[in-house]
């Protein structure tokens, strides 16, 4: 897990809190206007799923690295919710958790993207 990832992950899966928009970052808004920060850094990357937005994109040696550029789904208030419900509900505590947990991670994923699916309007 990148080193930025992990901090912002670490202080939002303790706190069990959502952040909402977070208008002093300095990226903001990264994807959509109005967007809820909380997993800005997502805790299911790479999901690999395209239903989300996001896609995989090729670097310049030709391999191979998935982008979320195109993915809004995880920066909805009621997607941002039903994961940390979830997250809780589940035990996922810490930020390690999301790593040694990994199947709990992936089954809270497809429960969340079932019970809110994406919407990729264009």
């Amino acid at each position: 897990m990148h080193p930025l990832a992990h901090e912002h992950l670490k202080k939002v899966v303790e706190a069990k809190k959502l952040v909402g928009r977070d208008e002093t970052c300095e990226y903001y808004p990264c994807h959509i206007p109005d967007h809820d920060c909380t997993w800005c850094f997502c805790p299911f990357y790479p999901c690999e799923d395209e239903e989300t937005g996001g896609g995989w994109v090729k670097r310049k040696d030709g391999s191979l690295i998935w982008g979320c550029s195109g993915c809004d789904w995880i920066h909805r208030a009621d997607v941002a919710e039903a994961i940390m419900v979830e997250f809780i509900a589940c035990g996922i505590e810490n930020v390690e958790d999301i790593e040694s947990k990994s199947e709990i991670v992936k089954k809270i994923f497809l429960i969340v993207k079932e019970r809110y699916p994406p919407s990729l309007e264009p």
